[in-house]
């Protein structure tokens, strides 16, 4: 997932007013909204970030 991917799914949710929610093993583990310009990320379990984000291939530096 690359930067453009990810400024583009941003862009979708805010115009739609949606949010998304991304589960690892069948347990919430991040809800992102995004309001007026501002992402708010709520991270539910983070013991699942290392996991969520070798799943999602995000390349991190």
């Amino acid at each position: 997932m690359d930067m453009e991917m990810i400024l583009g799914l941003i862009d979708t949710l805010e115009k739609k007013g949606v949010g998304i929610q991304l589960s690892v093993e069948n347990q919430k583990t991040v809800e992102i909204s995004i309001k007026n310009k501002n992402v708010d990320i709520n991270i539910v379990d983070p013991s699942k970030i290392g996991k969520l984000i070798k799943e999602l291939n995000i390349k991190t530096n």
